[in-house]
C-alpha cells in the first residue's frame, strides 16, 4: 500500500461574531504530493459539549445543509487539530486545561 505525507496549514482563522454555535471560519491548505487544495469555510463550533471543527456546507435544494467536500478521516482528524491550534493562537479559544 503506498503512502504519501500531506502538510496541513491554518492560513488564515477569522473570528464570528452573532452566529450562535459559530466561533470561527478557516481557510485550509492541504498540500500532497506537490498539489495545494485549498478548503475555504472551515468552521469552528462550539457549545456546552465541547468544541468541534467541521467541514463547509452548503444548502441543498430540499433545504438540508450538506457537508460540501468529503475528507478521509487521516486528513479530518490532523485537519481539525491544526484548525482548533491556530484558533487558540489567535485567541478565539482559549486551551482547556486537563
Amino acid at each position: 500500500m503506498d503512502t504519501t505525507s500531506a502538510i496541513i496549514t491554518a492560513n488564515r482563522v477569522t473570528p464570528v461574531s452573532n452566529a450562535g454555535k459559530l466561533l470561527a471560519l478557516a481557510d485550509v491548505s492541504i498540500l500532497m504530493d506537490g498539489v495545494e487544495i485549498i478548503i475555504h469555510g472551515v468552521q469552528v463550533r462550539a457549545d456546552g459539549n465541547g468544541t468541534e471543527v467541521t467541514l463547509p456546507k452548503y444548502r441543498a435544494p430540499d433545504g438540508a445543509w450538506m457537508t460540501a467536500i468529503t475528507l478521509p478521516d487521516e486528513l479530518k482528524g490532523p485537519m481539525g487539530d491544526v484548525v482548533m491550534a491556530a484558533a487558540i493562537e489567535a485567541g478565539i479559544l482559549v486551551e482547556k486545561n486537563r
